[in-house]
């Protein structure tokens, strides 16, 4: 029974999947009695956590308007979350204190919160106040779920870095344009739907230039998260786009350049009101853009970027295997060809097999005529 409620608790953090960053996704469930009385998850930064919410939606059942929470409600109930509340007072106060005033006696708790403010401290503290606490043991597949649903929120909490999704819809013979630049549209619609989707779980969405200036792409979120604030990110070391494109229709997007740029253009675009990032001279660094999205608030980044960026990307990442942590492909049944297409990654490349990086967790799904794989290099 332990397993069926926490899985629950689980299901219900999914649904703050995409809006709860920087926070991480949270359920809860409350159980009396071996039956659920109550529920809750975190909706959005800023809102009340997920254990102070199923808490008051039981007081609601039974009619208690106070302000606190009744210990004689909570004594012989036990509370599943599927992760350590937190010990420290943020824009929330501190939910461990919550769960030891209101008199719970036993809490299951699906992982330990890796956030250095919290990081077994919301369990030490409830250790001390009488409260007996068991942790999901690591390893189990229910213990997988749970740190995969939060997969960036780990990343960003133990390295530093921004979870970074690599995506891209390609041909069979893995190109993304025709030779004369032709792109629109080789996957199928379902498939680009599904792609809008994986976007929007994301903080950030990274492009290069020439794929601003090929496809004049929104980037926006869609569907349940079309109100998201999104952040778009140009990579263009000369500042060379025009600024009459989509991705610059409001303030919610950062230029990245280099020292090459022309001042007249670095002028221009801060003329526009554009919010402009220079990484000196030469290339972007991979790693020091992604730090600075992190100052930014961005715990995760998809990044569509056509065959430049990606290879930049992959370059890096065969230098530091913490850049790239998922690859998101979408395949349509169609040959291009031509040696001057583009193809889904430039750059350098490994020059021998044996330093070709595989994916784990590989999964296929088919999307009409199209094939998605995802897979990913790292877990957290």
């Amino acid at each position: 029974m332990h397993q069926v409620f926490m899985k629950r608790a689980l299901e219900l953090a999914k649904k703050g999947l995409g809006f709860t960053s920087p926070n991480p996704c949270v359920g809860a469930v409350i159980v009396k009695g071996g039956e659920v009385v109550a529920e809750g998850y975190h909706k959005k930064a800023g809102d009340e956590h997920a254990e102070i919410k199923a808490m008051k939606e039981l007081m609601k059942k039974t009619g208690l308007v106070t302000v606190d929470f009744d210990p004689v409600l909570f004594e012989n109930a036990s509370l599943y979350v599927t992760l350590e509340p937190c010990a420290h007072n943020g824009k929330t106060p501190s939910c461990a204190k919550a769960v030891a005033a209101a008199g719970f006696k036993k809490v299951y708790v699906g992982m330990k919160d890796p956030f250095k403010k919290v990081n077994g401290r919301g369990i030490a503290y409830m250790k001390k106040n009488g409260i007996d606490v068991e942790i999901l043991k690591v390893g189990t597949e229910l213990a997988r779920e749970i740190r995969e649903l939060n997969q960036p929120f780990i990343k960003w909490a133990t390295t530093g870095l921004p979870y970074l999704v690599m995506k891209a819809g390609m041909s069979l013979d893995g190109k993304i344009a025709t030779s004369k630049g032709e792109s629109k549209w080789i996957t199928g619609e379902r498939s680009r739907k599904d792609a809008r989707r994986e976007r929007s779980f994301c903080d950030a969405v990274m492009v290069g230039v020439g794929t601003v200036i090929a496809d004049d792409p929104e980037l926006a979120p869609h569907g349940n998260f079309r109100k998201k604030d999104l952040l778009r990110v140009v990579i263009d070391p000369k500042l060379r786009c025009p600024l009459n494109k989509n991705i610059f229709r409001d303030e919610n997007v950062v230029v990245f350049h280099s020292k090459i740029a022309a001042k007249k253009n670095i002028e221009k675009f801060k003329k526009a009101g554009i919010r402009l990032k220079s990484f000196g001279n030469g290339g972007i660094s991979v790693k020091s853009s992604l730090k600075y999205l992190v100052k930014m608030g961005v715990q995760s980044v998809f990044v569509e970027g056509g065959s430049g960026v990606h290879g930049s990307l992959l370059d890096s990442f065969l230098r530091d295997e913490k850049l790239i942590d998922k690859v998101l492909f979408y395949q349509a049944p169609k040959i291009i060809g031509g040696e001057k297409s583009l193809s889904v990654v430039g750059g350098e490349g490994v020059s021998k097999l044996k330093s070709a990086k595989s994916l784990e967790n590989v999964k296929y799904e088919v999307l009409d005529d199209d094939l998605k794989i995802s897979g990913v290099f790292n877990s957290y």
